[in-house]
């Protein structure tokens, strides 16, 4: 069913359930007058609270407090009422099908932050940062959402698409008045070094983007090693509780075993793997084939051995990617046994997993994920893929920009890519027309004839 975005919406802005208080939003233009037509003494259609009893067939059924905001004040840009109800479940759903029965509908999921970015109060960077905050699993994935809520038009966005529309209006005055004297010398080469500037910024937001990713999303984290080195005690410890099966039996862990260890400021998302070796149970063979293909899957890999058990041909496998190398049963080992395996890795992290000594290898995660500098830092984390490869087709119209550049082509072919560019920029910062914006700054910056 299609959206009609001028109806009044409404939806319980809090979990229906028995509790303290309840909040109900409406919005839409209307709102106001329909509220009215449901409590006792009318709102007044200005931004304010009011305390008001909501009257059906006669009798009052609750007294609320109404949050009134009129239109352009509000989350969503249109006149809101926001209805702070106690919070039985029936009452609840009683006051939402009161205002049904005025004519509102249900919103659809989203659809308040829907009509916050098409009205202009949200970009999509923003609305991608509320959903962030609600399910914030640790301080810096909450803060960092945060900061990129409140930093509404991002200024590096801002920046790219000022130098975008820069470039487009020096290019699209040169086709429109060919007879000046400040166009004749104009040809596209001239928007050449802004667009490798454009690039070398968009190319630090993706890799910053991809490299902080695991913020919100966790680690992805294999533990991986031969059989019967303690991968099962080690994702035990560190997750502090006995969600893996542990015995001195080799094999024993047949299928894919997962939990989450919580960082102050990241998330370790952990899979414990079936030991690689040679064998004929088919249940074993399955779990050992998914190991194999997580390999090339997880962010970070905890390469555990012990002082009989260390795969050479596995590690070097997977050396290049990222890892730590875990040495386990620290207790059972001499100096002279550390020494020996130190020859064979770099950098070891010794523990005992089953005596939940692990306090080097949490330090360890900590100094290469604990980036809670970043907050202080001017860089644009986007956390949405699909955010991310938008900018990556801007790359890509930036490079065919270059080549058709340089092949010479006509600055009516260099236009097509770089408005195609501006206008995924303007979508992600809410603005869906540059036409506009564009003419605005040939009139204010090229004074063609006054």
């Amino acid at each position: 069913m299609k959206i009609s975005y001028d109806d009044i919406i409404v939806a319980s802005a809090t979990k229906i359930s028995t509790q303290a208080i309840s909040i109900i939003r409406v919005s839409g233009e209307g709102t106001i007058g329909l509220i009215n037509s449901l409590i006792d003494k009318e709102l007044e259609p200005k931004n304010g609270f009011y305390l008001r009893k909501i009257i059906h067939e006669g009798h009052v059924i609750d007294e609320c407090l109404f949050l009134v905001f009129i239109k352009n004040h509000s989350f969503t840009g249109e006149e809101t009422v926001e209805i702070n109800c106690h919070g039985g479940i029936f009452l609840v759903e009683k006051i939402i099908e009161l205002v049904l029965s005025k004519g509102a509908r249900l919103a659809a999921k989203g659809e308040f932050s829907q009509r916050a970015f098409l009205n202009g109060k949200i970009d999509l960077i923003q609305a991608e940062s509320i959903n962030n905050i609600i399910h914030s699993k640790n301080n810096l994935a909450l803060k960092l959402n945060a900061k990129m809520l409140i930093d509404k038009n991002n200024k590096k966005l801002q920046d790219i698409k000022e130098n975008f529309i820069n470039n487009i209006s020096i290019l699209q005055t040169a086709i429109d008045y060919p007879e000046y004297d400040e166009t004749q010398n104009t040809t596209s080469e001239i928007v050449l070094r802004d667009l490798l500037n454009i690039k070398k910024e968009l190319v630090n937001i993706i890799d910053n983007s991809q490299k902080y990713n695991y913020i919100n999303s966790g680690i992805k984290t294999l533990i991986l090693g031969d059989t019967n080195v303690g991968k099962s005690s080690l994702l035990n410890s560190l997750i502090n509780e006995d969600k893996a099966i542990v015995t001195d039996i080799e094999g024993t862990t047949r299928d894919i075993v997962e939990g989450t260890i919580r960082f102050k400021n990241f998330n370790l998302n952990l899979i414990d793997s079936a030991g690689l070796r040679k064998t004929s149970d088919v249940v074993e063979l399955k779990g050992i084939e998914k190991t194999t293909k997580l390999i090339d899957e997880v962010n970070l890999i905890l390469f555990v051995i012990n002082k009989e058990k260390y795969d050479i041909n596995l590690y070097n496998n997977i050396k290049e990617k990222e890892h730590i190398v875990v040495l386990n049963k620290a207790d059972l080992l001499t100096e002279t046994d550390i020494k020996t395996i130190k020859k064979s890795f770099n950098n070891l992290i010794i523990v005992s997993a089953k005596k939940n000594d692990i306090n080097e290898l949490k330090k360890e995660l900590e100094r290469r994920y604990d980036q809670e500098k970043i907050l202080d830092e001017d860089v644009l984390i986007l956390s949405n893929i699909s955010h991310i490869e938008l900018l990556k087709k801007v790359l890509e119209s930036i490079d065919l920009i270059e080549s058709n550049i340089i092949q010479g082509f006509d600055i009516d072919i260099i236009m097509i890519d770089l408005r195609n560019s501006l206008d995924i920029i303007n979508n992600m910062l809410g603005i869906f027309d540059s036409n506009e914006e564009i003419l605005d700054n040939i009139f204010r910056k090229y004074c063609l004839g006054k």
